[in-house]
């Protein structure tokens, strides 16, 4: 999978717009990125073509294996996998030729005390069903474990079976219906939600997952 997942940068907000706009019309709202980039309680994250900024670092899990230990995933080895080849792609400005990595989806989490929140996750449509989204997905486990939050929440259209089941593969459960939720047809929403995440019985399954992931795509460049 010829792909990194890193955090979003301003240069990428044109095609994040994009995506947005071509997933959710007619409920396009548009989404104020520049003023997400500031804010301390959301983080997004884009999946993009790999910048070729350098070789690869020696040791390719030393930003997890480092990592102090009250943030270091259980799952360590298998997340160095994860970030073999990453270059340290946040903060850093663009390549010299302003060329900007295509983006192909990309994912917005919020932070409400205890919880993490998936506000929305988009793809684009020509490259769907090549794991971009479970990719996402993966990060957005990551992003709400580091961060401390105890569960990871989301809302789904009723009628949205593919989304549901991919939800649930990652142990979203559904806890309750937010009725007439969707104003182009007032279509309900199912409210799921993660088991604790960092109970060990999740962190077996995520674990699980993510090297089920790494079997069918490969390994991935990650800075989140």
């Amino acid at each position: 999978m010829d792909v990194a997942l890193r955090r979003l940068r301003a240069e990428d907000i044109e095609q994040v717009i994009e995506i947005e706009r071509e997933a959710f019309t007619p409920l396009w709202l548009g989404t104020s990125f520049k003023r997400e980039l500031n804010n301390r309680y959301a983080r997004y994250l884009v999946a993009c073509q790999p910048e070729q900024t350098g070789p690869a670092p020696d040791n390719p899990s030393a930003s997890v294996a480092d990592a102090a230990p009250e943030s270091r995933p259980a799952d360590a080895s298998l997340w160095g996998r994860m970030v073999r080849g990453v270059r340290e792609m946040v903060g850093k400005e663009p390549p010299l030729n302003g060329a900007v990595p295509d983006i192909a989806g990309y994912v917005g989490i919020w932070f409400q005390g205890n919880e993490a929140h998936i506000t929305e996750i988009a793809v684009r449509e020509k490259l769907r069903g090549q794991g971009i989204g479970e990719l996402l997905l993966i990060g957005s486990v990551r992003v709400a474990l580091e961060n401390g939050s105890t569960v990871l929440t989301l809302e789904a259209r009723v009628s949205n079976f593919i989304a549901q089941r991919l939800y649930e593969k990652y142990g979203f459960k559904e806890v309750g219906i937010r009725k007439n939720y969707y104003s182009d047809n007032r279509e309900d929403a199912v409210i799921m939600t993660t088991s604790p995440l960092h109970a060990n019985e999740y962190q077996e399954l995520f674990g699980q997952l993510q090297a089920a992931f790494l079997a069918r795509w490969g390994e991935i460049n990650i800075s989140c």
